[in-house]
């Protein structure tokens, strides 16, 4: 009699993990079925919002939906990932996976409301951008070096716009302090385009932000690109040297762009999305489009990667960077 019990009892499981999968399955194939939401946790006008909107409509056929990009700024890139690790796994709510508040965030900010290694389920890495440190087209700080020897002289009294505490432009800004031995006010705003609005408007000396956030101004002559915090030197303005030429190697962060969703997000959907982001990433429009915004299309990486990638800069940030940057008072 027992044995027919058990015997009864693994079929039942059998037949429901059968009908699980099959309605897994189902739901993947017809996924999606409306518009999906990918947040942008920074504010317009700043690199991930100008990566976002210059190629999801790419994205968009190849995962043949609807995209709706939403602007949610605020704590360097923490509320919007916050919002969306708490969202339902459907598929149909996404974030742009960016380093600052996955790697950086919960290692420099307090009580971050989410666990970037448990709390999300990453799909891709799509790119990598670089900053630059800039003034503005009036500044007296024509070189780096300027800029260097008078923040020596005047503790404190120089201004800087990053986006965030725990953000990688103001992570730049510290690492970049601490090995020039000298102390630069991090100001914090939502977004590249409010630190260098900010920036032009007189209210910082200097600012960390990226390319497409400053471009225009700089051809337009309104801002001056002191270094490029990249391997290399950019393209387009050659001239410019990087902080590595300088001396300043350490200062070199580039930020990852990716795609995650909240935990438990089902894989099938998973991997829609890893397929149409790696098709995506491959059409030479998009290509042109990165490297003009100056940034680089990494190798694929899926979400595995991306996540293993993350994790251990999160750790090379609280073991390396943290314990080297001054004491806050």
């Amino acid at each position: 009699m027992k044995r027919r019990t058990g015997t009864r009892t693994s079929i039942i499981l059998c037949v429901t993990l059968v009908c699980l999968l099959w309605v897994a399955s189902s739901q993947a194939q017809d996924y999606p079925k409306g518009p999906v939401q990918i947040v942008i946790p920074f504010g317009p006008g700043g690199l991930t919002d100008i990566f976002w909107r210059s190629t999801s409509e790419f994205m968009a056929s190849h995962v043949k939906a609807t995209i709706i990009l939403v602007n949610k700024p605020g704590g360097g890139g923490v509320v919007g990932t916050s919002f969306v690790a708490n969202a339902k796994p459907d598929g149909y709510t996404l974030v742009s996976a960016n380093s600052d508040p996955l790697s950086m965030s919960p290692v420099f900010t307090p009580n971050v409301p989410y666990n970037p290694e448990k709390d999300i389920t990453y799909i891709a890495k799509l790119a990598a951008f670089a900053f630059t440190i800039a003034v503005r087209g009036d500044s007296p700080f024509k070189t780096l070096e300027e800029a260097v020897a008078f923040a020596k002289a005047n503790p404190k009294k120089l201004k800087c716009a990053v986006m965030g505490i725990g953000s990688t432009p103001h992570i730049i800004l510290e690492v970049f302090n601490r090995d020039a031995k000298m102390e630069i006010t991090p100001v914090p705003f939502d977004s590249g385009g409010e630190s260098v609005t900010n920036l032009l408007g007189g209210h910082t000396d200097l600012c960390v932000v990226s390319l497409p956030s400053l471009k225009s101004h700089v051809l337009a002559g309104k801002a001056r690109i002191l270094a490029f915090c990249s391997p290399k030197r950019i393209s387009d303005f050659p001239e410019i040297p990087t902080m590595g030429e300088k001396g300043y190697q350490k200062s070199s962060i580039a930020t990852g762009v990716g795609l995650a969703g909240p935990k438990g997000l089902p894989p099938a959907i998973v991997s829609k999305w890893e397929e149409a982001m790696d098709r995506t990433m491959k059409d030479p429009k998009v290509i042109e489009i990165i490297e003009k915004l100056g940034g680089v299309v990494v190798d694929f990486k899926n979400g595995e990667g991306y996540k293993k990638e993350l994790m251990t800069y999160l750790q090379m940030f609280k073991e390396e960077i943290v314990p080297s940057l001054p004491a806050k008072k």
